[in-house]
């Protein structure tokens, strides 16, 4: 099998149409996404976007764009809402819809849950999720995610509420499940460079 290689590099202003694009499918994105409540245009995602990739000391928030090695925009992820004090952040990640279920979000959640252990040496990351959303939870319980609560009909989305889950991991409970995520890893179909 021929590995797809690919490349993370941080997020910059020559991403925002991009991520307009994908952001242009709003049934796609409200499954990810539960701050935007309805459809908007593309103008409203560049102008946001351009707020959260200005630089802040210390950084609040890092972005990366998952690319392949032609430099085709597969993903994007990233922590934010970074508090070093009480080393906590939180991870978002979104997969261009051809590359879901090839390993891509694990290749992403992995460098992210690295770096924010090893390179940021935060505790503990978390993360929601819409609860029919069985891609994230597969996702989530492969990396070591628990779940620490759940908020009733807290995501509404194509005029329906959905329970949204929240789900955190501990710097002690990444260290014991990575090597099993890791060799997983190197079955999918992607390869970092």
């Amino acid at each position: 099998m021929s590995k797809i290689l690919i490349n993370f590099r941080p997020l910059g202003p020559e991403d925002i149409s991009q991520i307009a694009d994908w952001f242009a499918d709003f049934g796609d994105v409200a499954l990810f996404d539960q701050s935007l409540p309805v459809a908007v245009g593309q103008t409203f995602v560049e102008e946001s976007w351009k707020s959260i990739l200005q630089h802040r000391e210390p950084p609040v928030a890092i972005w990366y764009m998952a690319e392949t090695q032609k430099g085709e925009a597969i993903g994007m992820c990233g922590l934010q809402k970074i508090n070093y004090i009480h080393g906590d952040a939180v991870i978002p990640l979104f997969v261009n819809k051809e590359f879901r279920g090839k390993g891509l979000a694990s290749a992403m959640m992995l460098t992210l849950l690295d770096m924010a252990f090893d390179t940021l040496r935060l505790n503990r990351v978390s993360t929601m999720y819409r609860d029919d959303n069985v891609a994230t939870s597969t996702i989530i319980k492969r990396h070591g995610f628990v779940e620490e609560g759940r908020i009733r009909e807290g995501w509404f989305a194509e005029g329906k509420y959905y329970d949204t889950i929240l789900v955190g991991l501990l710097k002690s409970e990444w260290v014991k499940i990575r090597p099993k995520v890791a060799e997983k890893f190197r079955s999918s179909q992607f390869e970092m460079i």
